[in-house]
This record gives C-alpha cells, sequence and structure tokens, in this order.
C-alpha cells in the first residue's frame, strides 16, 4: 500500500484533468461531437503519458529534490530511482503502441510526443526560455493527436485550438517558476525569470495569455456556422486567469506566484476545452467541464499535494 500511495503522489494524480482536457477539443471536434471508442482510447493514451511524464520528472530531478523536497517518493527512498524509470518507459512504449494501433499517423506524433516530454524533463526545464517553450508545445500537441488519433485529419477548427493552449500554457509555464523562484535561483537552475529577467517575464507570460485568448475568440468572429455558446468557457478562462495574475504582477513573489498557478489550473480547465463547445451543447459541455474541475479541486483539497 505503501509503495501504491508512492506511486500516486509521482504522477501527481490530481492534476489529471489536464491532459484531458487538452486533448478533449482534437478528439471531439474530430468526430463532431460524439462520444466514439476513438475518442475514450485517445483520452487514456493521453493521461497515462502524462503521468509518465510525470515520473520521468521526478526521476531526473531526483538529486535535486534530495534539497528541495526530500518528502518526495525518490529523495525520501520510498521508490528507487529504477522503480521510476522503468514502469514509466513501459507505460510511453504502451502509448506508442495505442498511438499506432489507432493509425500510423497518431502513433508517429505519440513518438513526437514522447520525445518532447523526454527533452524537457531530461535537460530543457533548467533551461529558462527553452523550457517555457517546449513544454507548452507538447500540451498544445495533444489537440492535435486528439484530432488525428479521431480521424486521421486535422479539422481548422482544431489548429485553433492548437495555438491558443500552446499560448495560454506558455503564460502559465513562465508564472509556475515564480513559487520557487528563491530556491531556483539559491540551487543554480535557471528559469525563465532568472534568465531574462523578472519583469520582462512577466510581460512574456502576459503577452502569451493575451494572444490565447485572442485566438480562442477569432472563431467566434470568423466561423459563423459554429455554436457560439463556446465563449462562455473563454470568458470564464479570463476571469480565473487575470484575477489570480493580479497580485504576482503588482509583487513578483512566490506566495502570488503559487496563487497564479492554481488560477491558471483553473483557467486552464476552462480554457482548454472551450472549442469542444463549437460542436456541442452549452449543457453537454458544462457536463464535461464543471466534474472535472470540482473533482480536482477535490483531489488538491483532501490530498494536500503540491500542485
Amino acid at each position: 500500500m505503501n509503495c501504491f500511495k508512492a506511486y500516486l503522489e509521482l504522477i501527481r494524480y490530481p492534476l489529471f484533468a489536464i491532459p484531458i482536457v487538452a486533448t478533449l477539443p482534437g478528439a471531439l471536434i474530430a468526430s463532431e461531437g460524439h462520444f466514439t471508442w476513438r475518442v475514450v482510447v485517445t483520452l487514456l493514451i493521453a493521461l497515462c503519458g502524462y503521468f509518465a511524464g510525470m515520473i520521468k520528472n521526478d526521476y531526473f530531478h531526483h538529486e535535486t529534490d534530495k534539497h528541495t523536497n526530500p518528502e518526495r517518493p525518490l529523495p525520501s527512498q520510498r521508490l528507487t530511482p529504477q522503480q521510476a524509470i522503468v514502469p514509466a518507459s513501459v507505460i510511453y512504449g504502451l502509448c506508442v503502441i495505442g498511438g499506432f494501433w489507432l493509425n500510423i499517423k497518431s502513433g508517429l506524433l505519440v513518438m513526437g510526443l514522447v520525445a518532447i516530454s523526454h527533452l524537457y524533463n531530461a535537460t530543457f526545464k533548467a533551461r529558462g526560455i527553452l523550457g517555457s517553450l517546449t513544454l507548452p508545445l507538447g500540451i498544445g500537441l495533444l489537440n492535435v493527436f486528439g484530432a488525428l488519433a479521431v480521424s486521421g485529419t486535422v479539422p481548422r477548427l482544431v489548429w485553433y485550438a492548437f495555438a491558443a493552449t500552446t499560448l495560454y500554457d506558455l503564460g502559465t509555464h513562465i508564472t509556475t517558476t515564480f513559487k520557487d523562484i528563491s530556491r531556483d535561483k539559491e540551487l543554480g537552475i535557471l528559469t525563465t525569470p532568472l534568465q531574462i529577467g523578472i519583469r520582462p517575464a512577466l510581460l512574456l507570460s502576459a503577452v502569451a495569455t493575451v494572444l490565447a485568448f485572442t485566438i480562442a475568440f477569432l472563431p467566434y468572429w470568423l466561423e459563423p456556422d459554429l455554436q457560439k455558446s463556446y465563449i462562455v468557457w473563454v470568458i470564464l478562462g479570463i476571469i480565473a486567469t487575470v484575477g489570480t495574475r493580479i497580485s504576482l504582477y503588482l509583487q513578483p513573489n512566490e506566495k502570488n506566484g503559487y496563487f497564479a498557478l492554481k488560477g491558471s489550473m483553473v483557467g486552464s480547465i476552462f480554457f482548454f476545452p472551450c472549442l469542444i463547445g463549437a460542436q456541442v451543447s452549452i449543457v453537454v459541455s458544462t457536463a464535461i467541464i464543471v466534474p472535472l474541475l470540482l473533482v480536482t479541486l477535490l483531489l488538491l483539497k483532501t490530498t494536500r499535494q503540491e500542485v
């Protein structure tokens, strides 16, 4: 049981909604709003791949975690590094097989997503702006994977979702680094604010976030045949994001950085899947998005696990 709990900590299961909401737009847009078996398998592959990436993150950084997060499973020796790297690699392999089982295009993209995850965890995470660009690219490409896995093609609307998701996650990733900025500076871990400066990093985060919301509004103006109710989720994402980032811009410190991160998580669950509302009714999109948000908040509160 202790080993099982340690693995749950490794995969950071309270964050399960992130890969789901990032993959849903591509999958549901490509399936024209129908929950087919392909949509379910696609979401499962995305979820498992995300968990494997979390495990590899702790594997590659377990030496640093001895100083920064000694209570985590690897530095606390509840699990050995081998007990982390082996299942993570097996899960990645199964995700690749699942991708190719759906079709060749999705299989190739899963291989690319695994490569992006590996590069981020092994190298780019501590390389400043490279890390802030790499991880959001992988999250954004989950939209494309969802479409390819379901239909083998990428509808135009999915490219809006890809661009909006990537840019939003870029802005989020930069704000994320503020929650540990003092510790990172002390340990020599290079993050975007430490590489380019605090104010330039905040400006880059703001520009990326504004562009993300702008792109999400474009289908509302340019695609006349879509259901316009999807815009509700964009607006809720804006409220959650802006409302929790103001304090960080006024006082860039770790406390406000963590508050902005939690707000961005809520904003992500509203915003990432917003364009599914262009294919399904507001009732259906609510039935998808709201439970994911409530379960995430409940898990974060009950497990007290750090985001």
